[in-house]
């Protein structure tokens, strides 16, 4: 099952935004898989713990880029990135610190897997194409 699933309607035209998308997508459906193959819990944890890394790394790209064009919405953007990193930590401490018994792994996992990729979804297609579409508005057409 592929819970994070690239499509063309997520594409900016930003190489390197896209690249950094889909890289997300893919990391999203191994943490899931993962957890549904019944891996180890250190294995759950470095997924998780590289989605939270990637993730922020794809942040500070995007908002460098916000800065770059002068994006009106930075802040905004900023703040969405910020809540959702807050709930990534939130949920890599919960399973770095064993709060979870075996059997509320798959539950986790799940849950992570599934919110991680209905964030991104909503976030690429609301929040990313405004700056996207602010770019091509620009003199030079370009971001």
């Amino acid at each position: 099952m592929t819970l994070a699933v690239w499509s063309d309607r997520y594409e900016t035209g930003i190489r390197e935004i896209d690249a950094q998308h889909q890289r997300l997508f893919q990391a999203i459906n191994r943490m899931e898989a993962a957890y549904r193959a019944g891996t180890e819990e250190r294995e759950a944890q470095e997924s998780l713990a590289f989605l939270a890394r990637y993730t922020l790394e794809h942040f500070e790209t995007e908002e460098a880029l916000m800065r770059a064009i002068g994006y009106p919405m930075l802040e905004f953007h900023q703040n969405e990135h910020a809540e959702l990193m807050a709930q990534i930590l939130a949920m890599k401490a919960k399973l770095d610190g064993g709060f979870l018994v075996p059997l509320d792994g798959a539950d986790f996992a799940a849950h992570m897997a599934n919110f991680a990729a209905d964030w991104l979804a909503h976030h690429i297609d609301e929040a990313d194409m405004g700056y996207v579409q602010f770019a091509r508005e620009r003199p030079s057409g370009q971001p």
